[in-house]
């Protein structure tokens, strides 16, 4: 019996489980600690790539214009640069582009991409391409979670950086370029349809300007006047920032363009058209008066009352085009891409005030009839003979407007709308001069002057966007 009760009292005994809890407690414990210490480590690593990513997204974005906007060796560079400031050994980078998906990596790698798609659409800058997308990804090695089996994680940073407020959707390009613009008194207007803006050197406003536009840059000075708390801005937005600066010149679109060479001669003399035509014929009234083009070696004045009738083709002018008030100039076959040109060695043409004008430019240039794709009214670069267009005159103009030696001038009329009727044009000019109340409408929707936003950044619009 004393042998059997020893034996229950040893069996009774819990003394010893108390050691078995004590040491499984400590070692859940420890494993929570070490599972604290990988995650606060991983952490901190993130971090340290994050702000890394940041400084590359900076650096690649600046390099925005330097690189036109694509990826280059300069961004590549740049880049690289910022993230050993970061303490990145720049050694171990290796650069990529394109790549919008984002994958593991055995050791420290860079992602450049210019316009973001990583995010895809959810993205707000995706496919913008005036942002610069930078991803970094890195093994980061845990000290203990190769117990539990994890013992690499892959750690990802994004950023991107640029030009955040310009909107480019949509952008369709430069339809207004001009070596200076001048809005020369108060309350002067352009509405530019699905195109952008851009001055090449002492931009110059006044009170109650408004401008709306995808964008709008200048080059060189900017004078505001009283523009500072009066002036409307809608670029890509509404009530956007202002015109920004940019430190790159973008030079005239066009300057490399070859001119026409002189057609068949019509008419060697100046040509007045009223009760006669430029050929001594009678013009019945409530005709129209039929123009064929061709060299004209004084120009053609328009007067009051009379119909004239342009053939598609290239008219070559040695002199001005005066279309006086109550007459009208059209184009009637001028349909199906087909269209005028109209270059003038000298001389400009001039809609006068009260006078009606419609006139579209070639689809394409044609061999036959000397025309040029796109080219509506071109003076040569030797000519400075300037264009004036009132406000109380009715022009529908289709094309490009190409004056490299003169200036357009807009005249005042408060109230009034030039162009209003037009669906693709394009200004290209030495000088553009906006008098008081005028308001100037441009659809540049097909992108006449090509280019877009010039390529470099605006000023005070430069940020790190995520």
């Amino acid at each position: 019996m004393r042998k059997q009760d020893h034996t229950m009292r040893l069996m009774d005994d819990e003394s010893g489980q108390t050691l078995v809890l004590v040491a499984l407690c400590l070692t859940m414990l420890m494993g929570a600690m070490a599972l604290v210490i990988d995650v606060g480590f991983v952490r901190y690593q993130q971090r340290v790539l994050q702000t890394a990513a940041d400084s590359a997204a900076l650096a690649a974005g600046l390099e925005l214009g330097n690189c036109n906007h694509t990826v280059c060796a300069n961004m590549q560079t740049a880049a690289a640069a910022a993230l050993k400031e970061d303490g990145l050994t720049a050694a171990t980078i290796t650069p990529a582009t394109n790549q919008c998906t984002v994958s593991t990596s055995a050791s420290l790698a860079m992602t450049i991409n210019v316009s973001p798609c990583v995010l895809g659409a959810s993205d707000p800058n995706h496919g913008n391409a005036n942002m610069a997308e930078v991803v970094l990804t890195e093994p980061q090695k845990t000290f203990f979670g190769g117990v539990i089996g994890v013992g690499t994680m892959n750690l990802v940073a994004r950023a991107e950086a640029g030009n955040a407020y310009i909107n480019n959707q949509p952008s369709g390009g430069n339809c207004l370029w001009a070596g200076s613009i001048a809005f020369n008194s108060s309350n002067g207007n352009f509405n530019l349809t699905d195109c952008s803006v851009y001055d090449n050197g002492n931009l110059q406003t006044d009170s109650g300007d408004s401008v709306t536009a995808t964008s709008f840059q200048y080059y060189g000075t900017w004078s505001p006047n009283n523009c500072n708390s009066s002036c409307t801005w809608n670029l890509g937005g509404t009530n956007t920032p202002p015109p920004g600066a940019t430190t790159k010149q973008v030079a005239d679109p066009l300057q490399n363009t070859a001119v026409p060479s002189q057609p068949t001669t019509q008419d060697a003399n100046n040509c007045s058209i009223s009760n006669q035509d430029c050929w001594g014929h009678n013009v019945t009234a409530g005709t129209p008066v039929s123009v064929p083009a061709g060299y004209y070696g004084g120009g053609i004045n328009i007067n009051s009352g009379v119909t004239v009738n342009f053939s598609p083709g290239l008219y070559y002018f040695n002199g001005s085009v005066n279309v006086s008030s109550g007459a009208t100039l059209e184009c009637t076959t001028c349909t199906g891409g087909k269209g005028v040109t109209l270059y003038f060695t000298s001389g400009s043409f001039q809609p006068n005030s009260g006078s009606t004008v419609t006139l579209s430019a070639p689809a394409t240039g044609s061999t036959s009839n000397g025309d040029v794709a796109n080219m509506l009214i071109w003076q040569s670069s030797t000519n400075s003979s300037g264009m004036d267009m009132d406000a109380s005159t009715t022009v529908t103009l289709n094309g490009i407007i190409y004056l490299p030696d003169a200036t357009l001038t807009l005249n005042s009329g408060s109230g009034t709308t030039i162009n209003s009727g037009a669906t693709s044009t394009a200004v290209d000019v030495k000088g553009l001069i906006v008098n008081s109340g005028v308001t100037f409408d441009i659809n540049g929707s097909q992108a006449l002057l090509g280019g877009g936003a010039p390529t470099q950044t605006l000023s005070s619009s430069f940020a790190l966007a995520e």
